[in-house]
């Protein structure tokens, strides 16, 4: 029976070519060396050596062994790799959203629910996150549409409004709701990584300019100390820590309202039936 060990020291006189230096790399004796070789050799019952006067070489059997070996080599240093990756995602859910608000619904849920896994999130863009579901980078996705294909399982699991947040001396201060074109031009505050809401920087609102920041308690300081509008949601004030002092006007467009759907594999839906039955 060939060991591991036996197999890396095969590949290591092969890549040097001589058993001197080989044995040198390897911390051997160059009689050791060459006994494991013979060893290998007889194991795999060819020759797999040209034998010169002080010195081995490979023949032609012995350079495909070779390559054969390196590929078991390869296969064996990646198995801890891959056993602890398998391992990470039987105890791991991946959750893959389209915006911050879906995490705040999903995610006390999930901890309550599964208490024994680990819960991954990222923001990602809708096509980005079917994507992913199907090649098994996430068991959950959270959209703003329901998938095309019986091959999803999806239910709402949340609607989210989004609101400018003003400072008291605002313009608009006492509006009972405002378009996004009545704020464009407008400098704003802006949270960074708010998913598919960036089309309101981009499209609704391209004459302002935004003072984005990427940490939650520091954008809050900053809007209460600010005399800059910000904005906020709905969901925002229900689940999370948001900036004080400020008079909240939803905003009017359509496009200012979304509803989420949870979106999961057809076949994952017994897996994740609880957290479906509580939304």
């Amino acid at each position: 029976m060939i060991e591991l060990y036996e197999l890396r020291q095969f590949a290591a006189f092969a890549d040097c070519g001589t058993l001197s230096e080989a044995a040198e790399i390897l911390h051997l004796s160059q009689p050791a060396l060459s006994r494991s070789m013979k060893k290998i050799e007889e194991e795999i019952g060819v020759s797999l050596f040209i034998r010169r006067k002080n010195r081995l070489e490979l023949n032609e059997n012995g350079a495909y062994v070779v390559e054969l070996a390196k590929k078991v080599l390869a296969d064996a240093d990646a198995l801890a790799g891959k056993a602890q990756a398998f391992d990470r995602k039987n105890r791991t859910i991946s959750l893959g959203i389209c915006a911050p608000a879906p995490s705040w619904v999903l995610t006390p849920l999930l901890s309550s629910l599964y208490p024994g896994k680990m819960l991954q999130t990222e923001i990602a863009e809708e096509n980005a996150l079917l994507s992913g579901l199907e090649n098994g980078n996430y068991q959950l996705i959270a959209l703003t549409r329901l998938p095309d294909g019986d091959c999803y399982f999806a239910k709402e699991c949340c609607r989210e409004a989004l609101m400018f947040a003003l400072p008291r001396g605002h313009r608009y201060a006492r509006r009972k709701s405002l378009t996004f074109a009545e704020m464009n031009g407008e400098n704003m505050l802006l949270m960074n990584d708010i998913g598919f809401w960036d089309f309101v920087r981009t499209e609704k609102m391209p004459d302002s300019r935004f003072l984005t920041q990427s940490d939650r308690f520091s954008f809050n300081e900053l809007v209460e100390a600010s005399t800059l509008p910000s904005f906020t949601t709905d969901l925002a004030n229900k689940y999370i820590e948001t900036g004080k002092g400020r008079i909240e006007v939803p905003v009017s467009d359509p496009e200012a309202t979304v509803t989420y759907y949870l979106v999961c594999r057809k076949e994952a839906r017994k897996e994740y039936q609880k957290l479906f039955a509580a939304l």
